[in-house]
């Protein structure tokens, strides 16, 4: 069910993927063909974030203004404002359901709205501030799964509302970090949400799946079904934390742990494992070059992706989204390039697996098109695309937009209230 948007779709955006080791900018622009087409991109190293929250903002801040400088040189545009990735460990989903009554007999766009204020007003979480608003489906006179109610006749409408929350601190901080650098938020996405809209097809968004993206820091898990994100959830772990194993388990310092993983890491046992040895320079300078079997550095890499997927696949079971959320995992992010990662992901899972590729934006480079680029292009795509949220444009950070009660006064300002709505 898509809902008009009264804000007028953008012919150029730019978007900001700000990760734990990376920032990526890219900028776009529709063209004549309806198309998404990239004008510019730029990289910068992150070096100020830690499970997806900024720990240290001028460090932040240089990896974003490296990004989006690089990214505006290529595309000749300059940049005032963008739209960012949230990824914190706080993100959690609550669904609402609200029912309401409307004078006409048939369904309309300002009994949509209203019902959708309802629940925006009902929600009350001092704590958190609203990243999503979902409708995923309405009922009319106790009749469910209704996707579009308009010019349906009844009495009531009602509406199962999902809203994606995350910690107003942590995205308070993320937005006086970019605003540091000059730029104006203009919204934010969840990440797995931005990758599952630049990686999932219809039917499986359709028919049920579920995206994790693996970041650096942080990974996030987003449930998709019938053609709607259902279900959010993140865990504070990722690439970071199969390096800190590596550096601790090899005794190697971080860097050449990193180099270590890239090179040799794999979660999947070789057959020459127990004779390949894996050189690991030394922690201090009086100590000298050693080396380990890959088996041991397997072993190490093995267990940490087993023990994420089987703690988002606990979180999931306890959702009650095990068998809801369909038969299809899609990996995205960094960590998703390590080999063997999907295979133990079908094990821990029992389910079909296959690495996302970000699609459906032209111009896109080769080094753009792996699944570490997924956050940025989905965010890019939803940028020029109706939007069926209830809320637009950045999150409220005061804690006091989506409060105020719905009828407010005496009877007389109520049943002004009433009437302003239905006449």
């Amino acid at each position: 069910m898509l809902l008009k948007n009264s804000q007028k779709r953008p012919q150029t955006a730019a978007v900001l993927d700000i990760g734990t080791n990376k920032v990526v900018c890219l900028i776009g622009q529709k063209d004549e063909n309806m198309s998404v087409r990239l004008l510019g991109y730029g990289f910068g190293v992150s070096a100020g974030l830690k499970g997806g929250v900024v720990v240290d903002m001028e460090a932040a801040e240089a990896g974003i203004r490296a990004a989006v400088e690089k990214a505006e040189r290529q595309a000749g545009i300059a940049v005032h404002s963008v739209s960012v990735n949230v990824s914190t460990r706080s993100l959690r989903s609550q669904h609402m359901q609200v029912q309401t009554e409307f004078a006409t007999g048939e369904v309309a766009d300002r009994d949509l709205t209203r019902v959708m204020n309802s629940s925006l007003s009902e929600l009350a979480q001092p704590e958190d501030a609203i990243i999503h608003a979902i409708p995923v489906n309405y009922s009319v006179d106790g009749e469910h799964g209704i996707r579009d109610p308009r010019g349906m006749f009844g009495s009531r409408l009602g509406v199962d509302m999902h809203f994606v929350l995350a910690g107003i601190g942590p995205l308070r901080n993320l937005a006086h970090t970019v605003e540091r650098c000059h730029l104006r938020i203009n919204s934010a996405t969840v990440s797995s949400y931005a990758a599952g809209n630049a990686v999932l097809t219809e039917d499986e968004k359709d028919l049920g799946v579920t995206v994790i993206d693996m970041g650096a820091g942080i990974t996030t898990v987003g449930v998709f079904r019938d053609n709607t994100l259902v279900h959010v959830d993140a865990l504070p772990v990722g690439g970071q934390s199969v390096t800190n194993d590596i550096a601790r388990g090899l005794v190697t310092p971080m860097e050449a742990a990193e180099r270590i993983k890239f090179i040799y890491g794999s979660a999947l046992h070789g057959a020459d494992d127990d004779h390949m040895m894996v050189p690991c320079p030394p922690m201090g300078a009086q100590d000298e070059l050693h080396h380990q079997p890959k088996s041991l550095l397997t072993s190490i890499v093995r267990a940490r992706i087993q023990e994420t997927f089987e703690l988002l696949a606990g979180r999931i079971a306890d959702a009650g989204l095990e068998s809801y959320s369909g038969r299809r995992i899609v990996l995205t992010g960094g960590g998703a390039q390590l080999n063997g990662v999907a295979e133990v992901a079908e094990l821990v899972f029992n389910k079909r697996v296959r690495i996302g590729k970000p699609v459906g934006i032209m111009g896109l480079k080769e080094t753009l098109s792996g699944p570490d680029f997924a956050v940025a292009t989905g965010i890019l795509k939803s940028r020029f695309e109706h939007s069926e949220e209830a809320i637009t444009g950045p999150p409220d950070l005061s804690g006091r937009r989506y409060r105020q009660r719905r009828y407010s006064g005496g009877a007389m300002g109520r049943s002004l209230q009433w009437l302003k709505e239905n006449f």
